[in-house]
Order: C-alpha cells, then structure tokens, then sequence
C-alpha cells in the first residue's frame, strides 16, 4: 500500500515548491538607499552611473529601486550624517544602504551590528580612519567598503622631488578630519612623514571658503598637501588654487588628476574613472543581493596611478621638473609657445630640396660649369687685341730705318684673329658641353639622395616621437602593476619581493624612455640639419599615412600589379627599366663617354687635319720726332699699316703623343662603358631588392597589428589574473614586455614600409612628391603597356 502511494508524494513534494514560489518571471524587489554627507558629493554625477551600473548588472534577477524619498544626506554635519545613516538603518523599506559621503562611510564602518547590508563607497584613508581590515575584508558582517591603495608617501615623494621643501601644509576637510577616531594616529602619521622627509608638517582644517583656508597658512609654509576638500564649491575650490599659485607655493592633489587639471601643481592619482568604481560598487551589490555577506567581500580599490604635472602652473610658480621627472610624467599644458613651424613628409622634402647645403654646392657647381662652357666657346669666336705704346730708340739705328722706326714714336694697333676651323678646339668646346651634362646629372643625383634623405629623416622623426610614447606608455604601465603588486601584498596573495621586483622595472622603464627622448632629439637633429635650420629648432610634425595622396601606394590601381608573384615580377622588371631610363647616373656616365668619343674622333683628325685661322691687323703711328720720322723718310711711308692672312697649322711630329692619345682614349672609353654596365647592375640590383623589402614590409603592417592586438589581449587577461592571484609576475613580466614589443613592431611596420618605399624610388630616380596627376597617369598607362607587352594580365580588385 504504501509503495502504491510513493508516485504522489513524489509529485505533491514537487509541486509544493511551486505553488509557494513567485509567480513565473517575478523577480524579487530591492530598495537600496543612499547616503551622502551634503546635498553635492566629489564624485560629480556618479550616483546616476552607480544607479545604471547597478541595475544592468542586476536587472535580470532583481527589481531594484531608488525611492527618492531614500535618497538623504547629512548637511554636512557629523550629527546630521549619523543621523541619516540611522534612519535607513531602521527604515524596513531599505534593503541595502550605499554611502557616498566621507562621514557617512566611516559612521557606517564603525557600527559592529548592522542590521542589512551596507556599502561604505568613499573612503579616503583607510588606516587613519579606522575601518576594520580582516584579511583583505572588513571582517564585519553587513559591511563592505571600497577602498583605493593610495601611496601617501609617494605622493610626497613625488612632491619632494619636484622642488624641496622644509614645511608642508596638509589641508585637511574638518569633517574629514572628524572621522578620524583618534586624532594621536593622525598626529603619528604627520610625525611619521616628517621624521621620513625630515619636514614640518602642519595640518590646516578647511571648511567652506578657500580664503579662510589660504589665511590658515603658516608663514613658513613652502608647499601644500591637498586631501579632498568635499565641501568647498568649484569657485572657492578655483579661489584656493589661484591663491596657492600666487604665493609660488607647489601643491599635492590627493584626489587626483581631475585637481591637477584645474590648477593644483602635481598627483600621483589618475583622473577618477567614475564608470570604474560605480561598476565595482554594482558587482558587490550583487554579489550581496545573491547572498553573500558583505563583511566577506574585498575591500582593496586598487587605484590606477599616474604622475601628473600641470605645466602652467609649473611656469607660473617659477618650477620646471627634472629630466628625471618628465619621462615619466603625464604634461598638462605642456606647450609654452605655440610651434609655428609645421613639417609634412611633403613640406620636409620640398623644404630640403631649397636650402640644403650639400645641394647648394651642387647648384654652384653647375653655376660655374656654365661659365667654364663659355669659357671654351670663346675661343671659337673673333678674337680683337688693341695695344698702344711709346718707343724710344738710338738716332742712329733710326736714322737707318728710313722712317719705319722713328727716334721717338707714339703708335697703336688692333689685331682681330678668327679661328676658322680647329678640330682641337671644338673638341675642347663639345667636351665641356658634355662634362657640363655630367655636372648637372650628379646634381639630381645629389638631389635624390636629399629627398631620400629627408624623407628617411622625417618618418624617422614619426617613428622616433611613436616609439617615445610607447616607452612612455609602458612606463605608466609598469607603475599601475607597481600598484597592483601593492594591493596584491596588501590581501595577502604577495610579498614585498614582487614590489621590489616592479620598482626595478620602473627604473629600467625611465631609462628606456630617456634613450627613446635622446633618439627622439638626434633625428629631430638630423632632419633639422638637411633644412639647413637651427639643429634644435622646434616643429610640430604631421602624421604620414599610406593614404596620403601624394604617394602612390594612396592609388588603388597600384596594388594591382603587385598583388601576386607573377604579377609582381613583371612589376619589378617595369620598375627597372623605368629606373634605368630615369637614372641620373647612367646619364652622368653617357655625358662621359659622349665626351670620351669626341676626344677619340679628335685623336685621329689630329693626324690629317691641320688648323686654320684669319688674322688682321692696323697700325697707326700717332707721332714721332727725332731721326727717322717718317716725314723724312725717302720711301714715302705714310702713319698707318696694316696686313691681312689666312693661316694653317699641322703639327707634323709629335713623338708618337698623337697615337698615345689615340689609344688612352680608347681604353678609357672602354673603362666607361664597363662603368655604365656596372652602375646598370647596382641600379637593377638596388631597385629590385628594395622592392623585395616593401614586398615583405608591407604585409608585415597587417600582421604587426594582429600581433599587437593579440599581445594587447593577452596582456589584460594575464593582469586580471594576476590581480586574482592567479598567475606570478613572471608571467606578467612576460604579457607586458610581448606587448611592449609587438606595440613597438606594429608601429614600425608602417613607418618600415614607407622608407622602404622610398629606397625604391630613389633606386628608380623618381619620387612621388614631384610627379603630378598627368605624370602618374601617364606611368600607369605605361604599366599597362607594359604587362600587356609581357602577356599578364593584373588581378583587378579595384574597380
């Protein structure tokens, strides 16, 4: 009988528990109320975030409220905060109590019999002011409290490094410093850091008005500590740091780089990520809402930290930070004088090819082969002589002369000579023409090896101002695992050997960025000399990208031709006899052996040929006296001559000089055209291997970022293990220097590819910035002819 009936209750045990649940799809209602120390919080707009965060987290299992009528505050009073903590403790339509107030946190922390659970959100220090800590938790059932792992005494560390001091004023919210139960702790700490810094400390209580504040000074006080003053408004809070400023008086922010950015000098803190810390806020209440007791869930709030100078007012108080300092702070303001000089791959290339020195000589060079040209040219033209004298001879040689050479005479003449025909001498004139050409083509060669130059020069400048922020980057990293490594030893999941072990790396990090600034500083060098400017004058630069249009890789047609091995060999044979039609340098040797030619054609004229030349001459004897003047002369001689010839000249011997001329010319010749082969080699050889290296540089930029992001994703699961204890900081050393090195060849590969391709183009003898849209279409025109002259026809992907 009784195994007849075990179906039911089987059944009826079954369905008990649904007749007594919630309707399907009822989710349990939640009321969680809010307490803040004043009608405002620090915390800008945050509890609207908290409320979003919360509910996206919960909203599948829970139905959470805000009654407005459960949202109070305290009126910035300590009985009035204790009084609103109260009163939702004791309020039965509150499930759970969240406090975003100084005061309230702490009052909720120091009850040791909370009747529901509460989230103590804002604590600023939470030794001084006496929370409870049990291995990582506060150890008290119904309490969790976030608190942030603020180093205190790095913070005075940093400001000590950045100007020495002897008395530091703390200013300190009075009701902050009320929450702090026992004020000879407080007193220990101040003695504590002054005896550590060897300062005096003075703590300074402020309430609502910076003026009262800045008068609490003392007079000896030459830097400021600033713990967050809750109750001042963003006039008076502007107020204070326009006071602090005036009296050149250097200032911590405890709060963070929201501070710095309104004027306060320095903080270690990062910018408050309010999104951050409502969304940690929302995981422990759900964890809470789930049944977890909030006494058993961590404290520790690991703040994201950050060395943060603001400039201006650095400027203002008389401060600039050391070399030290700078590599691995963020700058706010950091710009004194706006930069007026701009640089472009484009501009820094058109820039060098006006005032480079090197390329100045160049143009002097070919300025004075024009002149040396003219130079030879004349003496292929109609040569005039004048001269005039006075001659004085013996009477009796004079009188001898019949009148032709009187005693005394006064005279002059012209000569007039005109080559009529001299193979030598046109030889000489075709020569210099010719060497004139070679002239001017090692200055587009020199003018190449600019443009390379200063386009190298530029994207190593890109290139070097990337690689500083990375090394910057990974320098701020490192200090957030520095961080963390403190929170880690603060739970109890790490030993002090970790810390020692993250500020070794810092120290390596800071070096690694002053050799990135140095690099950084020499290339900036280097392009400054190829403009011909001041080698440290400042330019703010523009990034360079593969769409810019004025290269030609921005055209899509351009990855037609090389996007296979077949299509891409017929490529570089394209390449190569362009190159070899536009190279400078052949052209230099072909002006050479032109010339070299000229001078064998002249070796063997100078066998057969003789010169010929017109000469003319007038003579006018002006006066004369003395013994045989022409007036006494019985010939009958008037005072003007004159005779008129034509000349030839052939050297008949010559020693065997004319052969010797003959064959030196030939062999050198020779010797040049194996120079032309040789340099044709060198310029296939260069244009082809620097377009194996784009062929290689150019998918590696697709693949560097796959890295790089691969590297990126890695790094952050390995940091959130790290934080849970999961994995040591070997592994994280190694997720961070992965990433450190894939960040650093993601960025290289575009600014690889880019040189590459303007070795190519050098090694072509033409860059992209000086062809215009007509000369780029005619080229492409000229691709086309030629694959189709090769039968291969290019893999069209863009249409």
């Amino acid at each position: 009988m009784k195994i007849r009936y075990l179906p039911i209750v089987i059944i009826f045990a079954l369905l008990v528990p649904l007749w007594t649940a919630p309707a399907l799809g009822q989710r349990p209602v939640v009321r969680i109320g809010v307490v803040k120390d004043g009608p405002a919080i620090l915390l800008s707009g945050g509890l609207e975030i908290i409320k979003d965060e919360i509910s996206a987290l919960t909203g599948d299992e829970f139905d959470v409220h805000f009654p407005n009528d459960k949202m109070v505050h305290g009126d910035w009073t300590v009985a009035g905060v204790k009084q609103a903590v109260d009163r939702l403790l004791t309020d039965p339509e509150v499930d759970l109590i969240i406090t975003l107030g100084i005061g309230a946190s702490h009052y909720a922390s120091q009850k040791r019999d909370l009747k529901k659970p509460v989230v103590a959100a804002v604590v600023v220090d939470a030794r001084l002011q006496g929370f409870p800590e049990q291995k990582g938790t506060s150890g008290v059932r119904n309490l969790n409290y976030i608190s942030p792992l603020r180093d205190r005494e790095r913070g005075i560390r940093a400001l000590s490094e950045l100007v020495p001091f002897k008395s530091l004023a703390v200013l300190i919210d009075r009701n902050f410093a009320q929450t702090i139960p026992n004020p000879d702790d407080f007193n220990k700490s101040v003695r504590e850091i002054a005896d550590d810094f060897r300062v005096a400390v003075n703590p300074v209580m402020v309430d609502t008005t910076a003026e009262a504040a800045l008068e609490a000074l003392p007079a000896e006080t030459d830097a400021v500590f600033v713990f967050p003053l809750i109750r001042l408004d963003p006039k008076e809070f502007q107020k204070l740091v326009g006071g602090l400023i005036r009296r050149r008086l250097p200032s911590y922010s405890v709060w963070g780089r929201d501070e710095v950015e309104k004027g306060l000098l320095v903080s270690v803190n990062a910018k408050s990520n309010i999104p951050r810390f409502a969304r940690r806020i929302a995981v422990n209440v759900h964890r809470i809402l789930l049944g977890e007791d909030a006494g058993n869930l961590k404290v520790a709030f690991p703040a994201v930290q950050e060395l943060t100078i603001n400039m201006a007012t650095a400027r203002a108080i008389g401060l600039y930070p050391s070399w030290s300092i700078l590599t691995e702070a963020h700058l706010i303001n950091e710009t004194i004088e706006a930069v007026s000089r701009r640089l472009s791959l484009n501009s820094a290339v058109r820039e060098a090819i006006e005032v480079n020195l090197d390329l100045a000589v160049q143009a002097r060079n070919v300025a004075a082969g024009k002149e040396a040209v003219k130079q030879v040219r004349s003496s292929l033209l109609p040569q005039i002589e004048l001269n005039a004298g006075g001659v004085v001879i013996d009477d009796d040689r004079a009188a001898a002369g019949f009148g032709s050479t009187p005693e005394r005479s006064l005279s002059g003449s012209a000569t007039a000579s005109q080559l009529l025909y001299s193979d030598e001498t046109w030889t000489n004139y075709n020569v210099e023409k010719h060497r004139q050409t070679s002239r001017e083509e090692q200055r587009e060669t020199v003018k190449l090896d600019i443009t390379l130059d200063a386009a190298v020069a530029y994207l190593n400048v890109l290139r070097a101002k990337t690689l500083e922020r990375i090394q910057k980057d990974n320098l701020r990293l490192t200090r957030a695992n520095l961080d963390r490594a403190h929170a880690r030893v603060s739970i109890g999941v790490a030993n002090r050997s970790e810390v020692y072990r993250w500020e070794t790396e810092i120290a390596g990090s800071r070096q690694d960025v002053l050799s990135a600034e140095a690099r950084r500083k020499r290339v900036e060098n280097s392009l400054n000399r190829l403009l011909n400017r001041p080698l440290e004058e400042r330019f703010a630069t523009e990034e360079t990208s593969l769409s810019d249009p004025l290269l030609i890789v921005s055209d899509p047609r351009f990855f037609d031709y090389v996007n296979n091995p077949m299509s891409f060999r017929v490529f570089r044979d394209f390449y190569v006899e362009e190159g070899l039609t536009l190279s400078p340098e052949i052209r230099r040797i072909n002006a050479a052996m032109a010339a070299q030619q000229r001078i064998l054609t002249s070796s063997k004229r100078a066998f057969w040929l003789p010169d010929f030349s017109l000469e003319g001459s007038v003579s006018e004897l002006f006066d004369d006296d003395g013994e045989g003047t022409r007036d006494q002369s019985p010939l009958g001689l008037d005072s003007t001559d004159w005779s008129v010839g034509v000349f030839a000249s052939f050297p008949l011997v010559s020693g065997g000089g004319k052969s010797a001329d003959i064959k030196r010319a030939r062999e050198e010749l020779s010797g040049l055209r194996l120079e032309r082969q040789s340099t044709s080699q060198r310029i296939e050889e260069r244009i082809r291997s620097a377009l194996y290296e784009t062929g290689a540089s150019y998918p590696s930029i697709k693949l560097s970022r796959q890295g790089a992001e691969a590297s990126r994703q890695n790094l952050d699961l390995v940091t959130d293990s790290y934080m849970r204890g999961v994995v040591s900081i070997i592994d994280l050393l190694d997720a961070q220097n992965t990433a450190l090195l894939s960040d650093e060849d993601s960025e290289n590969a575009v600014y690889t590819f880019l040189i590459d391709l303007m070795r190519v183009e050098r090694a072509m003898g033409r860059f992209d910035f000086f062809m215009t849209p007509d000369d780029r279409e005619a080229m492409f025109q000229k691709l086309e002819a030629f694959f189709e002259k090769a039968g291969v026809q290019p893999t069209r992907k863009n249409k």
